[in-house]
């Protein structure tokens, strides 16, 4: 069966990347957090939240309609142990499909009031993904996201991103609406970033032209881009990326929903894949797009071809990708060569 997933291929281990915590969270959590925080949210059961959320096979497709169902799931969000929970819930599916290395993203300022304190959310997400790794054996990350409509709130995250640099936040990252925010208006707001050796991962190409992927490489000092949907426009940024090895996190299904792309035949991961670039394999928001990372690479392998060794190197890109202490990453990656070494191409 074309949909049947491989035992292979859900034990293979993985990175999982590019994955924001308002979008991936459980839908009975929603639920759950909208009853005890007395948040009204547009639906009652979990058939009316699917509905409202989930963006499979919905219209119009576009980054601004798909990001109205995320708003939906953050807006339960209103304790410090929420997002322990959320946090530790997203890292309790993953495991499940073997995410070795998991690096959740969230913005802190969507959620801060005055009853919420920045501190608050950042310390209840890490302590969320602590208790996962300790639980599950893997490798836990928190990337703070700065906000490109809210210069004023991507300050604010840039501050508390550093003050938790050395408790578990292991990178910075530009999200939100692409277009007329250009990365390069946010060059001085980074310097704390750049001055800190913090890694920068640059939501970038996604809905805009290759034009921001090449700002934010020059202004915003990325070691990675997230979709790089564009990037195919520029021959000499992909020789680039491929020479100092800038990770790309596709999110193929994600591609799909927000229009990216017009179906998955059109997306160009298979060209990247083959030009040499370290693309690596990511969800984005498995609630919104109803997926796994499992569910994202066994779409490559049904519909663009790929096969066996080829889902392997990308597995292994994705270790190559994190932002993790290199002893660690070199442990895992013998232990991935150990097992498979002789498949990979």
């Amino acid at each position: 069966m074309k949909n049947k997933i491989p035992k292979w291929l859900i034990e293979m281990p993985k990175a999982e990347l590019h994955c924001h915590l308002g979008g991936s969270m459980r839908l009975d959590t929603i639920l759950d957090l909208a009853s005890n925080n007395h948040v009204r949210i547009p639906a009652k059961n979990k058939e009316e939240l699917i509905k409202q959320v989930v963006f499979k096979n919905k219209e119009p497709k576009s980054l601004q309609a798909y990001l109205k169902g995320i708003k939906i799931c953050e807006s339960v969000l209103r304790k410090p142990e929420d997002f322990q929970r959320a946090a530790y819930e997203i890292c309790t599916d993953a495991a499940k499909e073997n995410v070795k290395v998991m690096e959740l993203r969230f913005g802190p300022t969507n959620y801060a009031s005055k009853k919420l304190k920045l501190h608050e959310i950042v310390e209840g997400a890490l302590d969320g993904l602590k208790k996962a790794e300790t639980k599950f054996n893997m490798y836990t990350g928190l990337i703070i996201c700065g906000i490109k409509t809210n210069m004023r709130a991507t300050k604010r995250a840039v501050e508390i991103a550093i003050n938790y640099q050395d408790r578990g936040v292991v990178g910075f990252d530009l999200a939100g609406k692409e277009n007329k925010h250009s990365p390069k208006e946010f060059k001085e707001i980074f310097k704390p970033i750049f001055n800190n050796f913090l890694p920068v991962t640059i939501h970038a190409g996604e809905e805009d032209t290759v034009e921001s992927i090449k700002e934010a490489l020059i202004h915003l000092h990325a070691k990675r881009i997230g979709h790089g949907v564009s990037l195919r426009e520029n021959p000499k940024i992909i020789k680039y990326m491929d020479s100092v090895r800038i990770g790309l996190e596709v999110c193929p299904t994600s591609n799909i929903d927000t229009g990216s792309i017009s179906d998955i035949s059109t997306h160009p991961v298979r060209d990247y894949f083959y030009r040499g670039l370290r693309v690596c394999i990511n969800t984005d928001n498995r609630t919104i797009s109803d997926t796994n990372l499992t569910k994202e690479y066994l779409l490559l392998q049904n519909e663009l071809g790929f096969g066996k060794p080829e889902l392997l190197s990308l597995a292994k890109n994705g270790f190559k990708a994190a932002f993790m202490n290199n002893s660690d990453r070199r442990k895992i990656l013998d232990e991935f060569d150990k097992k498979y070494g002789l498949l990979l191409k």
